[in-house]
């Protein structure tokens, strides 16, 4: 028997995806509301037995009841049926990423830091989620979020959720984990709060599995670099051909490589994108690891964002994947050594998304939205385990 999961906020389905490839459950609803992503998140999850109701559209114009009525076909409407409820709610009004564009009279762009805003809108998001979590009450629940949540307005927010929860019997802890400690070749932080009923066993944050344990200084398997998780992916194409039945993979390839590729063919979304003479010079310009501050003052960039146009380091996780990876001024997404920047495919290995993981859009931006926004699957499937292992009798 699987447990049942249903994943509001769900995007592509990144965190949704890493519970299904356990084995141990199956995605029963998912809610966002861009409708294009939840079709990817469909395409994807059917090739794991899974076949989700979707729900298109701003959480906002649901009532809580109305998520329930949706899974009476499943028999889930009923308090206490669903087993886990799991969600990121946009992460922009708490990130530190907030940013607003100002140009000089020179003509020059610049992109400021903004400060945390306590009347951003999208703060307000994560008490939808409360609303459901309360109707429903699942066996447990997990909340993803930025680390800034967790401080942000002196940790007003965690402290509703322990509130609200607390009421009604929950145990509610939080952990801020490092995806690179869970073989995600990425420094990823990431905020998350879990809670479970007072019915099921206490829940137990997994233990990092690479890098280097810092109670006991133990070393534990390797932390999983570039290298080891784009090298051996076929050339970039100039444009989409779909997927090939011939797989053309480099023959080196790492372990964590190996577990990546799709045994159908060669992998959708590489595409290879031509930067601009002026990129192209900066490119050229740079070694693996470097940013744009390190270049010679011609080729610095007015740009706010310190480590903009930079190149990843083969011997390195990546920097966090963004919204953005798709665009070189908004961060660290430059080839190791190739003048270009890293394809969708690349972005989408960086943040453990399978070969055979299929974004549907015809929009680079789109997909790219789409990967960067997501919870690595390799990072969700560590924390659904252990929910697993807590709801499990």
């Amino acid at each position: 028997m699987r447990f049942s999961v249903a994943d509001v906020f769900a995007g592509c389905g990144g965190l949704s995806h890493g519970f299904v490839r356990t084995g141990m459950f199956d995605t029963v609803l998912a809610t966002d509301i861009d409708g294009a992503a939840l079709e990817t998140l469909r395409h994807n999850h059917a090739k794991h037995g899974s076949n989700p109701v979707l729900v298109p559209g701003d959480i906002r114009d649901l009532a809580p009841s109305d998520l329930g009525g949706l899974l009476a076909p499943v028999g889930l409407d009923r308090e206490g049926e669903l087993d886990v409820l799991i969600g990121g709610p946009p992460c922009e009004g708490f990130s530190q990423n907030r940013r607003h564009e100002v140009v000089t009279e020179t003509g020059d762009r610049l992109y400021l830091r903004n400060p945390l805003d306590s009347s951003d809108p999208r703060n307000d998001l994560f008490r939808y989620f409360l609303d459901f979590a309360m109707l429903m009450q699942p066996k447990a629940l997990l909340i993803e979020n930025v680390p800034q949540m967790i401080t942000a307005h002196r940790g007003a927010t965690v402290a509703e959720i322990k509130r609200t929860l607390g009421k009604v019997g929950y145990a509610v802890s939080w952990q801020v984990l490092n995806a690179s400690h869970f073989g995600v070749p990425q420094a990823r932080r990431r905020a998350f709060v879990v809670a479970t009923r007072s019915d099921v066993r206490p829940f137990e944050w997994p233990m990092p599995t690479h890098g280097t344990d810092s109670k006991t200084l133990r070393n534990l398997m390797p932390i999983v670099t570039v290298r080891d998780a784009i090298a051996d992916l076929p050339e970039p194409t100039d444009r989409e051909l779909g997927r090939r039945a011939v797989s053309n993979y480099r023959r080196a390839a790492s372990g964590y490589a190996l577990s990546m590729r799709s045994d159908i063919g060669t992998p959708m979304n590489h595409v290879r994108r031509t930067p601009g003479d002026r990129v192209l010079a900066r490119l050229r310009a740079m070694k693996p690891g470097m940013i744009s501050a390190d270049l010679p003052a011609h080729l610095q960039t007015k740009s706010a964002y310190y480590n903009s146009y930079g190149r990843l380091s083969w011997e390195q996780p990546a920097k966090t994947i963004t919204k953005s990876c798709n665009y070189l001024g908004s961060g660290c997404f430059g080839h190791p050594v190739e003048d270009r920047g890293i394809t969708m495919r690349e972005a989408a290995r960086l943040q453990s998304f399978e070969d055979d993981f299929d974004f549907l859009s015809k929009s680079e931006p789109h997909i790219a939205k789409m990967i960067g926004s997501a919870v690595p699957p390799l990072l969700a499937s560590a924390l659904a385990s252990r929910i697993a292992k807590a709801i499990d009798g």
